[in-house]
């Protein structure tokens, strides 16, 4: 609890203190340059970030480019969200967003409450892992409810992955370098366009071996390596008529031999032994074809797009006697999706309409010895899942832009098959919001929205014959519901950038249990804040170098059930209480050097010991990184030559993001980069 309070003291403290510039700010409003990023997942079009009701998080490709994290839950734990993963190859990390959290699986997105697209589509899984690291233009995170946009699991937030497009400006970049447990990683990207033709892509690959835990006792976790995963991502398209461009994004990853270690404080026999292999196979893949026009005359613009793709999860059963069988598959999943989206937008003088239509179907299947056994009886399940949803958006812009306001509402139609059963559900969601620009720096927002999360098909219809027995149905289950409203406001200003948001969120029908699911009664309330704050001192003061301390920081102040659980009492499981990332972020442009310190802080969470039954904390600590980067040769033909290095988990913290798994302890990396542009 001590702990915990410094670090509530502390976040609050770098509020107030990069607050203090605002006024000073405010008297130098000549020389503001307002950062004003784009951004298209709120309202499915193009618009100003500060225009958006809801409140989103922009990490722009500046930010990307340094970055040295080869998987996205690093990322995004540096902008206070909550990942748990389990294992150091990343096999697979769930997000939490305001307390609700992506599907414990990955195999798809539909029993999470947080979706994970690309350029504003499902990619068939809510597994961040398996979303390529490079040709990214930015990620746009946006919290609360998105059910209008995006119909089902869209309750906590959405993560947006913004694919790269070329520009007439050649850019390159290739870099490689490794680390200790045998850690190795390469990458490389291109992008160009050539009259009507544009190019982006790149690829990527690493591996890693089995690591040592932190902490003064440290020891050998085995069974933690990845053998190699293989991650590529191109966007291509021809512009034509000025307003129209026909393009691709294909993208994928591919990971062998992921290491699935047992908990390694319980002492899982045979887990702890070298010479027992339990792993992983993933890829996933996707394609996606859009084709984007307009009349600008009208005050028309348009899209249509139709993507594809696959997500195949193989388990391997260790290689121990009386166990599962050496090389047989353990089980094996695959999510095949295809989805269609077309929408029409009208914007003209105050006022901007977007309506449309989407398509998605998911076919998924599942196989394995019957039971779990090695020579059993090989069973396949398999169900569909379609959904058809129509959209209005509409948002006003009064007062010379200054008081915005936006509504819409959704109505989607679900169609659940299961072995020889089918059920169809729907949902209407409406959203409300509003931004108000009290000054050019200063934006008020406030936004409400409904969410909810369809069943699976699995859950309400069950199966006849799967692989661990069949899977009672329950006809009468119900979708998840939520409510919820958010209040704050935003400081955007020169280098200076300030966010603090009071949210309070309802749940009801809360889905639970295996065989069969059942809707919890009672209701869950999820309330907290939202903050960040950054500032560049060395441009207040004119330096010659870049000192920006910064802190992103998601805290509740209630998360209970009121309906009493036997383990965990009137307490929601499994949400920190707290996630802090702050730190400092410095560069000298003279001499081309960067210097990036960053502490995250995990929560305390209440999570169940599965042996005992009982709940217990885990969190409470603090990780610190260090990246740096130095150019050794630059010239404007020949390009830039940099080395860059990482000091990960520096003070050699034993932590876990998930119970019983612990994370590596301290590890270094040394790399080389070339970048052309």
């Amino acid at each position: 609890m001590k702990r915990c309070t410094v670090h509530w003291v502390l976040s609050f403290c770098l509020l107030g203190a990069m607050a203090l510039p605002a006024r000073a700010a405010e008297e130098q409003s000549q020389k503001t340059q307002t950062l004003d990023p784009v951004v298209v997942t709120a309202g499915r079009i193009e618009e100003k970030a500060k225009n958006v009701t809801q409140f989103v998080t922009v990490i722009p490709q500046e930010e990307l480019q340094k970055n040295q994290y080869q998987d996205m839950s690093g990322l995004l734990r540096n902008y206070g969200i909550q990942t748990d993963s389990y294992g150091p190859n990343q096999n697979l990390t769930t997000i939490a967003m305001r307390g609700v959290r992506t599907s414990l699986m990955g195999t798809t997105d539909l029993q999470g409450g947080v979706l994970v697209l690309v350029d504003g589509r499902r990619i068939g899984t809510s597994n961040i892992s398996m979303i390529p690291m490079m040709n990214i233009e930015r990620v746009e995170i946006m919290r609360g409810p998105a059910a209008v946009q995006y119909g089902t699991a869209a309750m906590g937030g959405v993560i947006n992955v913004i694919t790269k497009r070329g520009t007439e400006q050649l850019s390159a970049s290739a870099q490689g370098g490794m680390g200790n447990w045998n850690t190795y990683q390469a990458q490389g990207n291109i992008a160009w366009a050539y009259g009507p033709f544009d190019f982006s892509g790149g690829i990527s690959h690493m591996g890693t071996g089995d690591y040592d835990t932190g902490g003064y006792n440290r020891h050998r976790y085995y069974n933690t390596g990845l053998d190699g995963k293989t991650a590529y991502s191109v966007n291509a398209g021809v512009s034509f008529l000025e307003e129209h461009r026909i393009g691709v994004t294909v993208l994928g990853v591919s990971a062998w031999h992921m290491g699935t270690p047992g908990a390694y404080d319980l002492g899982v026999p045979g887990f702890k032994n070298r010479y027992d292999r339990n792993y992983t196979d993933r890829h996933n893949y996707s394609a996606d074809f859009l084709y984007e026009g307009g009349y600008k005359d009208f005050g028309l613009s348009w899209k249509g797009r139709y993507f594809f793709g696959k997500n195949d999860y193989t388990n391997y059963g260790a290689i121990t006697p009386g166990w599962f069988g050496a090389s047989d598959p353990f089980f094996h999943a695959t999510n095949d999706t295809q989805g269609a989206q077309g929408q029409l937008t009208f914007k003209k003088s105050f006022l901007t309409l977007t309506g449309g239509a989407d398509w998605l179907r998911y076919d998924y299947a599942e196989k394995g010895p019957e039971f779990g056994m090695a020579g059993g009886r090989m069973i396949t399940a398999t169900n569909k899942y379609d959904n058809y949803g129509l959209f209005l958006l509409a948002k006003i812009a009064l007062f010379d832009d200054r008081l915005i306001l936006s509504g819409g509402v959704r109505h989607d139609e679900y169609r659940l098959r299961a072995d020889n059963s089918s059920k169809n559900l729907n949902k209407t969601t409406p959203t409300v919001g509003v931004a108000f620009h009290a000054t050019d720096w200063l934006t008020l927002k406030g936004n409400y929205g409904e969410s909810y999360r369809i069943p699976t098909a699995t859950e309400l219809l069950g199966f006849r014959d799967g692989q661990w027995g069949p899977r009672v149905p329950n006809p009468d289950l119900k979708p998840e519901e939520g409510r919820g409203y958010d209040v704050g406001f935003e400081i955007n200003h020169k280098s200076l950038q300030i966010g603090l948001n009071y949210f309070d969120t309802e749940y009801k029908n809360k889905i639970a249990g295996w065989s069969p699911a059942v809707n919890l009664k009672g209701r869950v309330y999820l309330r907290g804040f939202e903050g960040k704050a950054g500032y560049d001192l060395g441009e207040a003061f004119n330096w010659p170098v870049k000192v920006r301390p910064y802190v992103n920081f998601t805290a509740f102040t209630e998360r209970s059930s009121s309906k009493r659980d036997a383990t965990f009492g009137h307490r929601v499981p499994y949400v920190s209480d707290l996630e802090l990332a702050y730190g400092l972020n410095f560069a000298y442009p003279d001499i081309g050097f960067e210097a990036d310190l960053r502490l995250t802080y995990m929560g305390r969470q209440d999570v169940e010991n599965f042996n005992t039954g009982r709940a217990e904390h885990i969190g409470g600590k603090t990780k610190v990184d260090l990246f740096l980067r130095q150019k050794i040769y630059s010239s404007d033909k020949a390009g830039t030559f940099s080395v860059y290095g990482e000091i990960r988990n520096i003070t050699n913290e034993r932590y876990a993001l998930w119970k019983d798994y612990p994370m590596p302890g301290r590890s270094f990396f040394v790399g080389l980069r070339y970048d052309y542009n």
